[in-house]
């Protein structure tokens, strides 16, 4: 998302809230979600363009793919939000309506998106893909924590000189969301009485074997190791924001707390 009213960018890794701060931007400036396409939420039919949907672009498409020169992206305040992967990947499991239909570990070793130039893939892309380049240089100038997304995102309205705004609860995962139509109403009576009904828990960790968790920590090491996250570690990370290190590439992990820095410049 670019928003020239506020000279910022929002890089928008799915299942982190994206939706919800979007819907932010949007009243800012006047529009609805049936005309942000202003602010480059749209969909996209040509990959030299970017992805299937524009408001999933990663940092470094946003000059790649021609949006931003490399002058005008430096000038822009960059931000994103991260979350742990263990979590975020069970809230994609929920978004797709599995729940009910197959168990969370045949969706990890059975259907999990493969790389390429998809929607769905783009659900499950390593988060350090969205903010790093090749190289390994941090291309955005604030990482805040899904686990936190109130208090950080009050740190960015700080930043853009905008006064604090909640955080409105939109897109959540299909099954935690309240039934609309019809087919939904259905769909959620009949999973009540589904075999995979004890597939569904309160936590995410409930959804985790060992080889499930294994799994999920080789596919996202670089995720765990830069944003600093563990298993079962939500009660820290309520406290503990995301560091903004000029180093936090793949050697170098970001520790906890608040820090300033200038933006990492695109080459």
């Amino acid at each position: 998302m670019i928003c020239s009213a506020y000279q910022c960018l929002f890089v928008h890794i799915p299942k982190t809230a994206g939706v919800s701060i979007e819907q932010v931007f949007l009243r800012l400036v006047g529009l609805s979600w049936e005309t942000r396409a202003p602010l480059l939420l749209c969909p996209n039919a040509d990959p030299r363009r970017g992805p299937p949907r524009l408001a999933h672009l990663t940092a470094a498409e946003y000059v790649s793919c021609g949006y931003l020169t490399a002058t005008s992206f430096a000038s822009h305040f960059k931000f994103a939000f991260v979350r742990n992967p263990w979590a975020r990947l069970v809230s994609e499991y929920k978004y797709r309506r599995y729940p009910g239909t197959i168990d969370f570990k045949r969706y990890l070793f059975e259907h999990l998106p493969v790389a390429g130039w998809t929607d769905t893939y783009r659900h499950v892309m390593p988060q350090y893909d969205f903010l790093f380049d090749g190289a390994g240089r941090l291309l955005v100038d604030f990482v805040g924590r899904f686990e936190r997304l109130q208090a950080d995102f009050d740190a960015v309205c700080s930043r853009l000189g905008i006064p604090s705004t909640e955080v409105p609860h939109a897109n959540s995962s299909a099954s935690d969301r309240r039934p609309v139509t019809l087919r939904e109403r259905v769909g959620r009576l009949r999973s009540l009485w589904s075999p995979a009904r004890h597939h569904t828990y309160p936590h995410y960790s409930g959804y985790y074997d060992d080889e499930s968790r294994a799994f999920v920590a080789h596919l996202y090491r670089k995720d765990i190791e830069v944003f600093n996250y563990a298993f079962d570690d939500g009660a820290r990370l309520e406290s503990a924001p995301v560091v903004l290190a000029p180093n936090a590439g793949p050697g170098g992990r970001m520790a906890d707390g608040i820090a300033a820095r200038e933006s990492t410049r695109l080459q």
